[in-house]
C-alpha cells in the first residue's frame, strides 16, 4: 500500500519539477552575463523577475510532493522518478511553443522512460530500510558538501560547458543526499514522533542537510544555467540524482537491492538508456535555448 500512495506522490512531483525547470532556465538565460560566466549579480537579477520566483514557488510544491513520497516509500524506489521530468520538459515547451517535438525526441522519451521502467522492474518492491545514526548522516553530509567543493573548484577557469555540466552533476548529487535525509527523517518522525525529529540529534542532524544541502543544489543548479548550456547541465544533473539517492540508500539506510553480476549490468545498461534519452532530450531544450540567446542579441 505505501508505494500506490508513494508512486503517484513521486510522479507528481517529477511533472511539477519538469515544468518549472523550463521556466527557469529560460529566465537564466535572459539574465545571464554576456561573458557566459554565473554571478552574483545574475542571480540577483533572476530574484527580482517574478517568473523566475513562480517557477522557483513550483520547485518548492515539488518538493512537497516528493516529501510525501520519500515518507511513505523507499528512495531506491522514488527518487530515480525524477527523471521523467526531462519527457514533462519536452511536451511543456511543446505546449508553449518554444520547441516542436522531432521524431529523435520522442526516442529521447522511450530511452528515459524505458529505463527507468526496466530498473523499477528489477528492483521490485524493496523494504524500508532503517534510519542511519546521526553520526553517519552528519559525516554524509560533510563529505558531500565537501566532494562538491572540490569539484566545483576543479573546473574553475575551463570552458563554460564543462563548468556547467559539472556545476549540474554536483547538484544532482546535491538532490540526491537531500532524498536521503529526508527519508531519514520521515523515519524518526514515524518512530519516535515530532519529539524525536525537533529535539534529538536523529531529527535535527537530517534537517540540518536538508538545509545546507538543498540551498547548495539551489545555488549551483542556477548558476549551471547561466553558464551551460542544458545538454550539458541537465543530464549530468538527472544522472547524478537518482545514482546517488540509490546508492545512499542502499549503504546508509539498507535499503535493499537485488545485488548480483546480472542485476549490476542490467542497473549500468538502464542509467546509460536514461543519460542517452536526456541528452536527446536536453539537445532539444538548447535548441530553445539558443533561440532565447539570439533574442537577447536582437534586442540588444
Amino acid at each position: 500500500m505505501p508505494l500506490a500512495v508513494a508512486v503517484p506522490f513521486g510522479v507528481g512531483s517529477a511533472v511539477v519539477y519538469g515544468t518549472s525547470i523550463v521556466v527557469q532556465h529560460r529566465a537564466a538565460q535572459q539574465h545571464a552575463d554576456d561573458t557566459g560566466s554565473a554571478s552574483a549579480a545574475g542571480l540577483l537579477r533572476l530574484a527580482r523577475n517574478p517568473v523566475w520566483l513562480l517557477a522557483i514557488a513550483g520547485d518548492f510544491i515539488g518538493f512537497l510532493l516528493q516529501l510525501v513520497a520519500l515518507s511513505t516509500g523507499p528512495v531506491v524506489v522514488i527518487q530515480p522518478l525524477v527523471v521523467l521530468m526531462l519527457p514533462v520538459s519536452l511536451f511543456v515547451s511543446a505546449s508553449l511553443g518554444w520547441h516542436h517535438p522531432r521524431p529523435r525526441d520522442y526516442l529521447g522519451v522511450v530511452l528515459v522512460i524505458g529505463g527507468l521502467g526496466v530498473f523499477l522492474g528489477l528492483v521490485g518492491h524493496p523494504a524500508h530500510g532503517h534510519g542511519a545514526h546521526p553520526r553517519v548522516l552528519a559525516m554524509t553530509i560533510a563529505l558531500s558538501l565537501a566532494a562538491g567543493f572540490v569539484l566545483c573548484f576543479a573546473v574553475l577557469g575551463r570552458d563554460r560547458v564543462l563548468r556547467g555540466a559539472m556545476y549540474g552533476l554536483v547538484a544532482g548529487g546535491f538532490f540526491g543526499t537531500i532524498a536521503v535525509m529526508v527519508n531519514a527523517a520521515s523515519h524518526t518522525l514515524h518512530h519516535e514522533g515530532v519529539h524525536g525529529v525537533v529535539l534529538t540529534s536523529r531529527g535535527l542532524v537530517p534537517i540540518a542537510g536538508m538545509i545546507l544541502v538543498g540551498v547548495a543544489g539551489i545555488v549551483l543548479t542556477q548558476m549551471s544555467f547561466q553558464i551551460g548550456t542544458l545538454a550539458a547541465t541537465l543530464p549530468a544533473n538527472l544522472a547524478a540524482d537518482p545514482f546517488v539517492a540509490v546508492v545512499l540508500g542502499a549503504v546508509i539506510l539498507h535499503e535493499r537491492l537485488p545485488i548480483s553480476a546480472g542485476h549490476l549490468i542490467a542497473y549500468a545498461l538502464c542509467l546509460l538508456a536514461v543519460i542517452l534519452g536526456a541528452i536527446q532530450l536536453a539537445a532539444a531544450e538548447a535548441e530553445v535555448e539558443a533561440g532565447v540567446v539570439s533574442e537577447n542579441a536582437t534586442e540588444g
